[in-house]
This record gives C-alpha cells, structure tokens and sequence, in this order.
C-alpha cells in the first residue's frame, strides 16, 4: 500500500496545516497567560497597598481611641475635683445662719480695745 504522492502532499499539508492551527491556538494561550498573569501582579499590589492603607487607617483610629481615653480619665479627674471643692464650700443655710447670728450681734456696735481704753481712762480721770 503506497500512498500517492498527492495523498502523501494533502496529508503532509493537511499536518502542517494542523501543527500551525495548534500553534497559533498556543500563541494565543500564551498571550492569555501572560495578561492572566499581568493582571493578578496588578491586583496583588493593590491588595498589598489597601492592607498597608488598612493598617495605617487602624493604627491612627487606635492612636486616636487612646488620646480620647486620656482625655476622658483627665475629664473624670477634674470633675471629680470639682465636686471636692463644690462640697467643701459654705452651703447657702450655713451662709443664712452666719448673717442672722452677725444680724444678732451686731459687731459693728462693738468696742475696740483702743476705744475701750479712752472710755476707761476718762472714766477715771472724771472720778
């Protein structure tokens, strides 16, 4: 069984047709590959930048949580020091039964020793 020549040159075109369709068709899975693989390069780096981003982002929130706690125990203390003060002051009945006992009284009736000594003195240079 031999084949004829023109068998032999459709089946050798025929094959070289064949071997340059699968090459092409590799070609294109290679470009595809190659743009796969551009692309996922791509989207790691944004991945990576969005986590640094992230982690800058929670870093500054805790820093800023942190102060605002300071801020907070500073605001507890200085209340809590007002109330001190606030309770030591003079309440307004306390203040009330002071002026009725200086009503009472009336100190600015009251002698000084200088004007004591004068009353006495001339008491007793009269006798």
């Amino acid at each position: 069984m031999q084949e004829s020549p023109e068998t032999s040159d459709q089946s050798t075109l025929s094959m070289s047709n064949i071997v340059n369709s699968l090459n092409r068709r590799l070609r294109v899975l290679e470009e595809r590959h190659s743009q796969i693989q551009r692309k996922t390069e791509v989207i790691e780096d944004n991945m990576i930048n969005n986590h640094k981003e992230v982690s800058e982002g929670i870093k500054k929130i805790n820093s800023d949580i942190k102060e605002m706690k300071r801020d907070f125990e500073d605001i507890k203390e200085n209340m809590r020091r007002l109330i001190k003060e606030v309770g030591s002051r003079a309440k307004k009945e306390d203040v009330d039964v002071i002026q009725k006992y200086l009503d009472l009284w009336n100190p600015t009736n009251f002698v000084t020793n200088r004007e004591l000594d004068k009353a006495v003195k001339r008491i007793i240079s009269e006798k």
